[in-house]
């Protein structure tokens, strides 16, 4: 029972550490962009012709990409609307998503992966 409550807990994150932490650079719109498409197409059963929106640019914030017990990783976060064709060639209502960019790297979030945008 133990083990279970503490492979749940997540590494706290404290205002001194948002203050100090490394965000990376400035994604740039063209760039960060063109990743997203370039992810999408790889990660959809029928990527063309995906629709992305940007639903938010993206913000100062942290995410944890090596497990809750680890700490985060500061960046910069995206949230996307993405809608897709279906098997039967139909599309889809939009889903949201999220990615999280650090310097040109850029990872696409699970529902499950806890991240967080910073004032």
């Amino acid at each position: 029972m133990l083990l279970v409550l503490i492979s749940g807990c997540v590494t706290p994150v404290t205002p001194e550490q948002i203050a100090s932490a490394d965000y990376g650079t400035v994604p740039e719109t063209s760039l960060y962009r063109k990743a997203i498409q370039d992810l999408v197409q790889q990660s959809l059963l029928e990527p063309f012709p995906a629709r992305i929106r940007i639903r938010k640019e993206p913000q100062k914030g942290y995410a944890y990409l090596s497990g809750r017990r680890k700490p985060p990783e500061f960046g910069y976060i995206v949230h996307v609307g993405i809608t897709a064709k279906n098997l039967m060639g139909e599309y889809r209502s939009e889903k949201p998503h999220r990615f999280f960019i650090k310097n040109e790297t850029l990872y696409l979030l699970n529902e499950s992966d806890k991240a967080e945008v910073v004032e």
